[in-house]
């Protein structure tokens, strides 16, 4: 990461404050790690420099007289017209260690293309994931205490009557697209909400609305069980980012991420037991909880299932010759389950095949290494010669605490 103040600390090279300098950038090859780039200040003739970046620096250098002491006004400028107008910026684009032959200057795992639309440096969709040393990985704890079943008998009610009001709950799961920081981001909630059938009595009919404190007069017929499991859904609105915002000027609504984090985990255990007994429980994928109002709508939700199984995560350490998978799975009941390929709902598993199937996790601790994974497909790979320096240890917390298979 480069910052601003570091640049224009290591120069006294500025653009004028009152007139337009003029800065042609073309970015040319990437051979062995280093970015060829051409640049022209104004008029004068183009010049080149050549940028490498490491884990812990960023070296550049140039067709003029830029050294380990000296940084030129080409390179400068190069630097300035890649930060913009930002105060910082990553430079992890051009960051491939040790992905390239040194001998050939070429690289197996990335498809680097220069053109008349400039030039793409990414990894091959099979090594999408690389494992590049000094990115951050999950904290592995070193005892994990998994959460404790609890079953409840059921209290199942059915209407006789098609148009009476039936209660259903819905997995609102936000997909957080535009959130830079953790604090801003929502967790998975559940939310009640009433609907009528169709004469099958296993399809709705109309959706009605969905039920909170101020429309709880207008519930259907509830059990005590459901009555507890609508304060808990109360409990897990209240404990979202949205209602914080809402309410910044109540101190019990100041919580941190991580206060939230593990408050709704706990509100999710509270659940379980009542939510695997529920009739109707459906899913919705969701942009942001202030579009969560009125009724919900027929092609938003799908019917889901909640299993109270404990899923034990599994770990599989894949030889490929150069490189390795460490691979993500889980089991339940004795059964190994792939998860889908695309899986980010925080809290929870579910298996490729049946992905409205829905597992929460043993503890918070399997969330954050599931989400982690959930990012790189549930697979990672590294290069063997990565393996010993940068992830031996974090593989041997893995078998200490969980364990790994090594194929």
């Amino acid at each position: 990461m480069l910052e601003r103040k570091t640049l224009d600390s290591l120069s006294e090279f500025r653009s004028p404050k009152r007139s337009y300098l003029s800065v042609s950038v073309k970015n040319l090859g990437f051979v062995n790690e280093i970015l060829i780039a051409s640049i022209s200040i104004e008029k004068e003739d183009i010049e080149m420099v050549y940028l490498k970046v490491t884990q812990d620096h960023l070296l550049i250098s140039c067709s003029v007289d830029t050294d380990e002491f000296y940084l030129s006004r080409y390179a400068y400028f190069f630097l300035n017209k890649y930060l913009w107008f930002y105060h910082e910026k990553s430079f992890e684009d051009y960051y491939y260690p040790d992905f390239f032959d040194a001998y050939k200057g070429t690289s197996k795992y990335l498809k680097i293309v220069s053109n008349s639309k400039g030039l793409s440096i990414k990894l091959k969709e099979s090594f999408r994931n690389l494992f590049k040393p000094g990115v951050s990985l999950p904290i592995i704890p070193l005892k994990n205490e998994a959460r404790i079943n609890i079953f409840l008998e059921p209290q199942l009610s059915d209407s006789s009557e098609n148009d009476t009001p039936v209660i259903a709950y819905c997995i609102l799961d936000p997909l957080n697209l535009h959130e830079k920081y953790n604090e801003e981001k929502e967790l998975p909630l559940l939310i009640p909400f009433t609907a009528t059938l169709n004469n099958d009595k296993i399809n709705f009919k109309s959706l009605l609305t969905y039920l909170n404190s101020k429309t709880i007069s207008d519930d259907p017929e509830l059990n005590s069980a459901q009555l507890n499991l609508n304060d808990i859904c109360e409990e897990m609105w209240e404990n979202s980012y949205y209602f914080k915002m809402k309410n910044h000027k109540d101190d019990n609504h100041s919580r941190t991420f991580s206060e939230r984090k593990k408050l709704q985990f706990d509100l999710w255990k509270s659940a379980l037991p009542q939510l695997v007994n529920e009739r109707f429980m459906c899913y919705q994928w969701i942009y942001g909880l202030r579009y969560i109002k009125g009724k919900p709508t027929k092609k938003d939700i799908r019917f889901c299932q909640v299993a109270s199984d404990i899923p034990q995560l599994k770990f599989f350490l894949i030889d490929k010759g150069e490189y390795y998978f460490l691979d993500l799975k889980f089991m339940v009941n004795g059964r190994l389950f792939n998860f889908p390929p695309i899986f980010n709902m925080f809290f929870f598993a579910a298996a490729e095949k049946e992905p409205m199937k829905f597992y929460l996790l043993g503890s918070l601790a399997d969330a954050e290494i599931v989400s982690y994974f959930s990012k790189i497909s549930f697979r990672l790979p590294v290069l063997k010669k990565h393996y010993d320096t940068h992830l031996k240890t974090f593989v041997l917390q893995i078998e200490q605490t969980y364990s790994i298979t090594q194929r």
